[in-house]
């Protein structure tokens, strides 16, 4: 059997986020960096975000969000990371990475191509340093100097690998110190820092020379040293400069502290210590689980009661560090200095905030913290610095005031020492607090502990086909922990909530335009194919009776100018504006041609003739409102524009992000950014200056004359044209002077004065041409778009005179017709298009469609040698968007016809962009066969989500009204159906996979959907503090208390308990709780189908949970077995959900503990221990059929019909068989290799009629094993045959097994439908939040991309140079696996590569393969679309 693994969604967790300036460039501003698992993002802060007036808000009002602006993905996950300024690149920060086993890569932003370089590789990967281990090494360090001298990894935890960063030097030269040669004594490294203030480098390291553990600390404690190296990196040379032993055992992790104060923190679970070289240590002790058990000097702060293991630590500023612990608390740790300033002498501990549990700290802009969580959402928090005084403080002040009036100079002079320690001691009585405030928060959907599908909610009526083959479903995921648990519901494919549907036969388009005072639309134009209907829009829709628009031929295009006041209709022959219920004009074409394509922006009108010419006019004002015809004969359009091309497609751009600047201008337009920082009350002291306070009065002038900008004209209601300005300005809201975000994000009130228009024509020989307006002048040509490269720049003078040549050769040689016009017809953009995407469209994005798919390219600003050309260039985005529904080729080999058709050069756009539809803002719709909608999410980037449920689209337009607040209008390709729908309002699209995130507050442990009752089982836990041990005392368990005092830290066992949770409000059935005893975990939790007598089928749907009472060592472990149905009782008044109560059919203690259960052809499997029990359910009992001895601990059990997988928590997996007639069960296989990791979760994969078993396990290794008794190296089936194993660097806790998709693919008989849907997807979700897929895949089609996977190495360059072989090979190596080849499982995450390649690369990848290009297109689309689901 083949695999083919795909990572769909990108993880959601942060591990590792660092601040600074990795986009380089004179006023690109800070940004955060994040990486979480495999997934990099890059952020800044935007601070000019816009929510409009709601139920919450009255008035508009600004927000600060973090906004993303690159994101990019690994293939391992990183270990380590730090930042530093490099000689190479001394304008930006370079990132350096430290990856499993001992590689280190560095990597900075590239500015002209927009992408992560690789500036450096380092792998210290080397024989004679593992000293004969092969597994187990210390994860890996990297840390860098604070004055940017070197960096320094640790390798395998015995070695410390220098990079010098000098300055002359082109490349970076490391080298390797054992650390025993610096000290015999430096071994188990904990942590290092380097510390600030030294001469040379110096590395501070926190090690443990002779190891103890809590059960030896009677007779060993006190065993943590520190050691301080300073590292000489011109000679090579390392000498100790400091040495501290006997720091409590407890001793984790340490914190630099920079200048002036210098030295360390070191934190342990119970202490926190400063040490410095230059003054004597300080410290503290939280709790007093620690006495007797360290003789350091430490400073008695027990009633704290608190222990900060897994802590994250920060330093902020001003001798203040913030310290975030396990429990999801904020303390502040203050550094107390002595009257110099320099010397620490004391330290203070206080509780600030509640946040969510944080993995790392990250001080961003001053007073801006970043709080990046595993557990929970990431938060952006601000914090401000409040200062109050005392009462008597403020007397004593005022009395000071008035006798340092009658000091003369001389007392000043004689007793001035005494007058500033007066003054000293009256600042000490101001007492400085820190206020946080949340500012923005990135979601996350992981840990994913627990994953099942349930019945598919927010489905609309229409929605619901009766003959629909594919099933719809929801996955909802057990996420988080603790206080961060939650509950997800995802749904791939986006259902719209459907308002009103009818049908409307022969209309081809749609649009909503013209608007009211209330910004909703006034009318709706549907295009037919020989006529126009226009309906009016009010409470409901009918046909307008006059006749304002053009009815008597089909309209080409439609939409509003002045913002909205004036509505315009485009026909085949003339134009028509429409105001406030009267027809203000038409204009006729003066053209034998008739217009198939027009855009619309406000001010201009573009058209476009069938025979390729085009027409502008330009809406005036003077003497009355009307369109006026701008000439284009006289311009350099009529000159530049070759007879030779024709136009293929037209659009207008209005440019609002400010980045269409010609380049020799670009320095005049740049803004700087300011420091500053926003003052929220007159009383309180800040960092920085206040803007508003210095330029206030500036900042209002120029709102003023923004304000008054908007031409006065007559024919059009005042009313209206204040709400529309608001609507685009939102003026109120906006602080202009907002500061200290060292942010290049753009102010709205400046830009929307400053909106510039472009016209962007698409010519059939595949250029595209970007003029301004009005004058039409070149300001930027893309050739050959068709290739689709990985980046667009302008084209040069000879660039366009060699295309010119090659053009007239190529007319000279006959190449046979139909395949020159196929091949014509592939090359030529059908559209093409400029959006302005993401927050205020501040992102760009170029749009276009070519060989039947969409390509997108993101804009940014790029120098350009080419006078008045525009200063940017584009980016290719990762998105591949097919329009086609069948395959690029026909069953004979060639390119089947185009399923995009043109009538008479006719054709209606699909890109459709919208400026708010529910919750997305400034976003895109692509209508056809497979409607795909577009958003530039602030979490990561651009995200594509489809809209498959309803068939293809062919009509959309958004729609807005006073019954259907920004939603949508759209039209079935298939029934001709109407829809006015909208969005869900409570799914955050956002993500990469639509989520509603519903917050617990528990850590959640299992989650299971019962079908027949529509409920939702879900299993929490929360600690509970015990001072309880149990003893056995004559038999019998007795329990015996402890005493200790109020300052020790409790144990925290979990008390479990099971709740129903119905998806009506997504809230707990009430009384349907079952509260498990103390000590009892419960182990397993799932719905069974047992034999019964009392139903049609003879099966009976029940829940099975498994328990085990861990009463310490001293207790035999028992564990129960409960079995239970979920019955229908009448609901409590105003409780609708309450109409469930679960029914416990059975409940007994075991004679094991209960670690397992499945069912099994209508029996209960049960692991308990090590042994697994076959159980029938009969007249209310359970009775043992058979049982197995296994091997050490099972864990989990996956059954399918009578065979199932049985996972220890140890030793892999076993395969066991039960034979019904004879009533035996046997282990018929298992995994017996010595190496294998512990297992994490296991599940079949189905391929029609054969079998395979996949396992994860704890080190992010995907194992693909088939039952082969016939193969040699199984030892006659005893042996599962390991046929594929990859690491993908992230551990999966849950997989799910899907039916194959039919809808997206052209099958036509019902065998071939079968077929697909037996080839079953096997979904998993990792506890980073990433989402993937595992399918089968042929033997032909494996082979097709094993090829394609090796030469993609070479030919695609990975991000931070990882190789594909080497970061994806499982781990740890090994030499043979099972005597076998073991690379049966194709990685998609790099296969899928190829699709995103430009055209040539494609065709010339695919000719080393001796295939086609589109042979590899196809069946990487036919496997997406298989793996796709509702």
């Amino acid at each position: 059997m083949h695999g083919y693994l795909r990572e769909t969604d990108d993880s959601t967790t942060v591990n590792y986020s660092a601040y600074g300036k990795f986009i380089p460039g004179e006023n690109t501003g800070q940004q955060l960096l994040t990486i979480g698992a495999k997934f990099i993002r890059i952020f800044r802060v935007n601070p000019y975000v816009l929510i409009e007036p709601g139920n919450d808000n009255e008035e508009w009002q600004q927000k600060t969000k973090l906004e993303c602006m690159f994101s990019c993905r690994l293939l391992n996950a990183c270990c380590s990371i730090a930042v530093s300024r490099i000689p190479q690149y001394p304008n930006q920060d370079s990132i350096l990475l430290a990856f499993e086993d001992a590689k280190l890569s560095i990597v900075t932003f590239n500015e002209k191509e927009r992408n992560l370089q690789t500036v450096s590789l380092h792998a210290f990967e080397n024989e004679y340093l593992r000293d004969g281990f092969v597994q187990h090494f210390r994860s890996p360090i990297v840390r860098t100097d604070p004055s940017n001298r070197c960096a320094a990894n640790l390798v395998y935890g015995k070695h410390i690998a220098i990079l010098p960063f000098h300055e002359n030097s082109k490349r970076i030269h490391s080298y390797i110190i054992p650390l025993k040669q610096i000290d015999a004594r430096l071994d188990n490294v904990a942590d290092m820092v380097f510390l600030d203030g030294y001469y040379e480098p110096t590395i501070l390291f926190l090690y443990e020379p002779i190891q103890t553990t809590p059960g030896r600390a009677c007779v060993r404690f006190d065993t943590m040293c520190i050691m301080g190296v300073s590292v000489n990196i011109v000679d090579r040379q390392f000498a100790v400069v400091w040495q501290i032993s006997n720091l409590p055992m407890d001793c984790n992790s340490l914190l630099a502290v920079p200048k002036p104060l210098g030295g360390s923190m070191v934190f342990g679970t119970n202490t926190v210590i400063y040490l410095n070289q230059a003054v004597p240590p300080c410290g503290m002790i939280l709790n007093s689980c620690y006495d007797s058990f360290t003789k350091f000097p430490l400073k008695d702060m027990r009633h704290m009661k608190l222990t900060l293991d897994c802590l994250a630590s920060v330093y902020m500023e001003d001798g203040r560090i913030a310290v975030a612990t396990r429990t999801g608390e904020l303390y502040l740790l203050k550094l107390v200095t002595s009257s110099g300033g320099t010397a620490v002498k004391s330290l203070e501990f206080s509780k600030v905030y509640e946040t969510s549990i944080a993995y790392c700290l990250t001080v961003c802009a001053p007073g801006h913290l970043f709080i990046g969580s595993r557990l929970g959402d990431s938060q952006l928090v601000e914090y401000t610095l409040v200062k109050t005084t005392k009462d008597s403080a403020k007397r004593q002040k005022q009395e000071k005031h008035q006798i340092e009036a009658d000091f003369d100079e001389d007392d000043l002079e004689l007793y001035g020492g005494a007058i500033e320690e007066q003054q000293n001691d009256d600042d000490e009585q101001v007492i400085e607090s820190l206020q946080f405030k949340e500012l923005d928060r990135l979601k996350n959907v992981g840990p994913v502990k627990s994953m099942c599908v349930g019945r598919p909610n927010y489905m609309s009526q229409e929605l619901n086909d009766p003959n629909r083959r594919d099933p719809v479903f929801d996955v909802v995921t057990a996420s988080g922990h603790g206080k961060n648990g939650a509950l997800c519901v995802h749904q791939r494919s986006l259902r719209p909530d459907v308002i009103t549907s009818s049908l409307l036969e022969g209309a081809e388009q749609l649009w909503a335009i013209g608007r009211k005072e209330n910004e909703s639309h006034k009318y709706l134009i549907v295009s037919r194919i020989r006529s126009t209907l226009i309906l009016e829009l009010g409470e409901e829709m009918v046909e307008l009776e006059e006749r304002l628009f053009v009815t008597s031929e089909p309209t080409v295009s439609a939409g509003e100018l002045l913002q909205g006041a004036l509505a315009v209709q485009v026909t085949s022959t003339c134009i028509a504006l429409v105001t406030d219920g009267q027809q203000m004009q038409e204009v006729h074409i003066d053209s034998n041609f008739p217009v198939v394509q027009a855009a619309i922006v406000d001010p201009y009108v573009a058209l476009l003739t069938q025979n390729g010419r085009l027409l502008l006019y330009e809406l005036v004002m003077a003497p009355y409102v009307h369109l006026k015809e701008v000439d284009l004969s006289s311009s350099t359009f009529a000159n530049s524009h070759s007879s030779s091309t024709q136009l293929t497609s037209i659009s207008i751009y209005a440019d609002a992000s400010q980045m269409m600047n010609f380049d020799n201008t670009n320095e005049a337009d740049a803004e700087v950014f300011t420091e500053g920082k926003k003052e929220p009350n007159g009383d309180f002291v800040m960092y920085g200056e206040d803007d508003e306070f210095l330029y206030g009065e500036a900042i209002q002038q120029t709102a003023v004359v923004e304000n008054s900008s908007v031409d006065d004209y007559d024919g059009i209601s005042q009313k209206t044209k204040n709400t529309r300005k608001r609507k685009r300005l939102g003026h109120d809201a906006i602080h202009s002077s907002r500061g200290g975000e060292q942010s290049d994000a753009i102010d709205p009130t400046q830009t929307y004065s400053k909106i510039s228009h472009w016209l962007i024509v698409a010519h059939d020989n595949g250029r595209i041409v970007i003029h301004s307006l009005p004058d039409m002048a070149v300001v930027y040509q893309i050739g050959k778009f068709s290739n689709i490269p990985e980046l667009l720049v302008d084209l040069t003078a000879e660039e366009e005179e060699k295309e010119r040549k090659s053009k007239a050769q190529l007319a000279s040689t006959d190449e046979e017709q139909s395949t020159m016009e196929l091949k014509k017809m592939s090359e030529k953009v059908l559209e093409a298009q400029i959006v302005g995407m993401g927050i205020n469209q501040a992102h760009p994005v170029l749009m276009a469609i070519v060989d039947e798919q969409v390509v997108l390219y993101e804009m940014f600003s790029s120098g350009n040698k080419i006078p008045r050309h525009l200063g940017i260039a584009f980016r290719k985005l990762p998105h591949f968007i097919c329009l086609r529904t069948s395959p690029y080729l026909s069953n004979d080999g060639r390119r089947a016809p185009f399923e995009i058709e043109m009538e008479n050069g006719k054709r209606f756009p699909l890109i459709h962009p919208f400026e708010r539809i529910s919750s997305v803002n400034n976003g895109l719709m692509i209508a056809g066969s497979v409607p795909t909608l577009l958003l530039y999410g602030a979490w990561g980037g651009m995200q594509a989500h489809q809209i498959t449920l309803d068939g293809p689209i062919k009509a959309f337009t958004p729609f807005n009204n006073e019954n259907v607040l920004h939603g949508f209008v759209y039209m079935t390709q298939q029934t001709s159906e109407l829809r006015i729908a909208r969005l869900q309002p409570d799914f955050d699209y956002d993500m990469p996979y639509p989520v509603k995130k519903i917050e617990i507050g528990r850590t959640l442990h299992h989650a299971r959907y019962l079908m027949n009752s529509d409920v939702y089982v879900v299993v929490s836990s929360v600690p509970k503090a015990s001072n309880k041990i149990w003893v056995v005392m004559n038999d019998d368990k007795q329990e015996e208390i402890h005493e200790k005092d109020e300052y020790f830290v409790l144990p925290e066992p979990p008390k479990y308990s099971l709740n129903l949770y119905s998806s009506q409000d997504w809230k707990a059935v009430p009384n349907t709780d079952i509260v498990f005893e103390d000590m009892e975990a419960v182990t397993a939790c799932e719905d069974v189908a047992l034999k019964s007598e009392s139903t049609m089928s003879g099966l009976e749907t029940l829940l099975a949970v498994g328990t085990v009472n861990n009463y310490g060592e001293e207790v035999l472990v028992r564990g129960r077995i409960i079995l239970a149905e979920v019955i229908e009782v009448v609901p409590e008044p105003e409780q609708p959900t309450s109409n469930r109560k679960i029914k416990i059919l059975y409940d007994k203690e075991q004679k094991g503990p209960v670690t397992g259960l499945c069912a099994m052809n209508g029996l209960l499997l049960s692991g308990m221990g090590q042994k697994v029990f076959i159980w029938q359910f009969k007249d209310n009992d359970l009775m043992g059929l058979s049982f197995l001895d296994m091997h050490y601990y099972v864990n989990q059990l996956h059954s399918l019909r009578t065979i199932a997988l049985a996972c220890d928590a140890k030793e892999s997996i076993s395969l066991i068989r039960f034979q019904e007639e004879n009533k035996a069960m046997s282990i018929s296989s298992r995994d017996d290799r010595k190496f294998a990791k512990p297992p994490m979760a296991a599940q079949f994969i189905v391929d029609g009629s054969r079998l395979g078993f996949v396992l994860s396990d704890e080190a992010g290794n995907i194992t693909l094993f088939n039952y082969l008794p016939e193969a040699v190296e199984s030892n006659g089936g005893e042996r599962l045959s390991v046929r594929a194993a990859i690491n993908i660097g992230t551990n999966i806790n849950a997989f799910l097994r899907l039916k194959g998709h039919t809808a997206l693919l052209n099958l036509t008989t019902e065998e071939e439908k079968e077929t697909v849907e037996q080839k079953m997807t096997t979904c998993f979700a990792t506890l980073d939040g990433s989402f993937g897929y595992i399918r089968p895949l042929t033997e032909k089609s494996y082979r097709k991309f094993h090829f394609l996977q090796t030469f993609l190495g070479s030919v695609a360059p990975q991000v931070a140079g990882l190789h594909v072989k080497g970061a994806r090979s499982a781990k740890p190596p090994q030499p043979t696996v099972n005597g076998r080849n073991a690379r049966n499982m194709i990685d998609g995450d790099v296969v899928e590569q190829y699709l995103h390649l430009s055209s040539y690369e494609k065709q010339d990848l695919a000719r080393r393969l001796g295939v086609g290009r589109y042979h590899i297109i196809d069946d990487l689309l036919h496997l997406r679309r298989m793996a796709y689901y509702y």
